[in-house]
Order: C-alpha cells, then structure tokens, then sequence
C-alpha cells in the first residue's frame, strides 16, 4: 500500500521519484495539438494536477511537457486510434437496505498483473483524504510499456463517498479529464452523490466510461458516459444498482459496441447474476452477504480475476480480497 501526506507539489515531487525508482518508460513525444486542447481544459478545470506534473517533471529533471502529455492527452490519442481493444470482465454494484449501503466491485485484472496492483491512501492538503485502487495500467499486455503512472479505478473518500468505473465498448473520444483524474477529482473536491452529479454536468470527460457513484446517506447512480454526453441511471425501488460493460440506458444503446468487441461476451450474463444474488439476500441485507456475491458466483466471479472490493459505506466497513487466485486473503482498511 501507498500511502501519503502532504502537499500537491509533494506529491507531485513523490510521484515523479517513484516513476524512476520503478524505471518508468518516460514518454520522449508529444501530440502537440492534443496537449494544447488538454492543457487548456486542465488547467479549467483541475489546475492542481498540472501543478501535480509539473513538481514531478521538476525533480525528474525532465520537459513537463513529456510528463503531461503522457497523463493528460495521449489517452485520448489512444482511444482516437482505437488500440489496445482488450476484453473486460469488470462488475460493479450497490445496494440501499435497511439503512446502510454496500458496494461491492469485481476487478477484471488477470492474475499476471498481480505485482502491479495498488492501494493508495492519499491524503493531499486541502483536499479530501481517499482510498483509491489501480493496477495503475502498467501491465505489459494492456500498454506496451513498462511504467507505474498512477491509474485510479475506484475511490473512497473520508466522507464516505464512493465512485468507481466499468469499462464502456462505446467507441467515441472528446477532449476533456481522463476517467481516473474524474475519479480522483471528485474524491477530493465531494462529499456526496448529487455533488459528484454536478461535477460530470460541467466537466467534459475524455473517454467512454461508466461509473457507479454512492454516498453515505444511499444516494445512488451510474453515469454512462459517451464522452460527448451522458446518462444518468438510478435504482428501482428495490435500491438494488448493478452495472457490467453494456449500456443500460436506451439512448446509447445503438453505439454499444460490446458484441463487436467480443461475440462471446459475458456482460448481460454478470449483470442478470448479480441482480439476481443480491435479490436472494434481500431484505436484510448483510455485509457478509457480498462474499456470496463477489466470490461464489459463477460469472461475477471468475477465476482470472484476482481483485475484489467490499464495502459498508455508512458505518465504514472496508474490505479488499486480493490473490484470490491462491487463496482466500483479505485485508481490512478504514479511515
């Protein structure tokens, strides 16, 4: 586990010395069209993470513009080029019962990534302190590069907000934040769910992705976003929210590329498993009762998948299962 406190500027300057402790494959080109579109959102919009690159690119001894395109733009250039098209297995869920809420979330990292895998707690001045988990997309197969750039896939802040993110087959791309610096963003600027809400309806997102958010109080939702706009889905009145890597909402329907990417997909099968485990639980649903769901399905889980997150957000009860591909391990975390 990573953790850290301090400022912005050191934790720009960590970063940067943990890139070369790991002998991160610094990038030595720029789309510069695509860093100039970017660095002016950014810099809109989440300032301090371009202060954030530029501590790190200083104690580096590098041109931050290397630093920034990197982390800031060439996603983008990545997702216009469609490359790395490699499947996905990710599910996510919450559930309101009974006055707690619980998040639970299946990683669709293999076991050959198992060395990469993080868990940040991360506590920058002015900012809310986080939990975030990442397999930080330095996995040989995934980019072609050895690196250990930090990638955020979910976070859970101090106030008990919760927002993680399933991979979309929707095949657009705008300029705007990447996912993981939405996801971090919003761990550090919000407390809760409708707050989170406001952030997506002024922040262009730069990729396809679908996040799940929930708050403390069970204020639940999924956006679904095209990155050129984006879908809100909320529970039924059974408070149960579950996506996988299909689009829920009809308006984006038509571009869900999903059956293209891969024929023999088994999104629609892990999504319909998990409705239908957490409605066997229910009522009185327990915190226990996402060990059933995360590790004893048959699709939700499966035996590639190494990762998985258990959560209680309003008493804050904060397991991760990890190596679950050799054994039952787990560790609990808390604030």
């Amino acid at each position: 586990m990573i953790q850290f406190q301090g400022t912005r500027q050191e934790f720009g300057e960590y970063y940067g010395l943990r890139l070369r402790e790991f002998h991160h494959d610094f990038f030595h080109h720029t789309n510069k069209d695509t860093l100039r579109r970017q660095l002016r959102l950014y810099e809109k919009f989440y300032p301090e993470l371009v202060a954030e690159k530029n501590a790190a690119a200083a104690i580096l001894h590098q041109d931050p513009q290397y630093l920034l395109y990197e982390d800031l733009a060439s996603p983008i250039d990545a997702q216009r080029r469609r490359v790395n098209p490699h499947q996905h297995g990710c599910t996510i869920f919450a559930i309101r019962e009974n006055g707690k809420v619980f998040v639970g979330r299946n990683y669709d990292w293999l076991p050959e990534a198992r060395e990469f895998f993080e868990r940040y707690d991360i506590a920058i001045k002015d900012s809310n302190r986080y939990f975030a988990f990442s397999d930080e997309s330095v996995w040989g197969r995934h980019t072609g590069r050895r690196s250990r750039k930090i990638y955020a896939e979910d976070a859970i802040n101090e106030y008990g907000l919760y927002i993680g993110l399933t991979a979309s087959k929707i095949d657009k791309w705008n300029y705007g934040l990447t996912p993981s610096h939405l996801i971090r963003y919003i761990a550090e600027h919000c407390k809760t769910t409708r707050q989170a809400l406001n952030i997506f309806a002024k922040v262009p997102c730069a990729i396809p992705k679908n996040f799940l958010i929930a708050d403390a109080t069970g204020n639940l939702a999924v956006v679904e976003h095209s990155s050129r706009s984006y879908e809100i889905i909320r529970p039924d009145k059974s408070g149960i929210l579950v996506h996988t890597n299909h689009c829920l909402s009809p308006k984006f329907q038509h571009i869900d590329h999903v059956y293209e990417h891969n024929p023999r997909s088994d999104t629609f099968l892990r999504y319909q498993e998990a409705n239908y485990l957490i409605r066997e639980q229910m009522p009185k649903f327990q915190f226990t009762d996402l060990w059933r769901i995360l590790r004893k399905s048959h699709y939700v889980y499966n035996n590639d998948t190494i990762w998985s997150l258990a959560l209680e957000l309003t008493e804050q009860r904060f397991n991760v299962y990890y190596d679950t591909a050799t054994g039952q391990k787990h560790t609990k975390f808390s604030f």
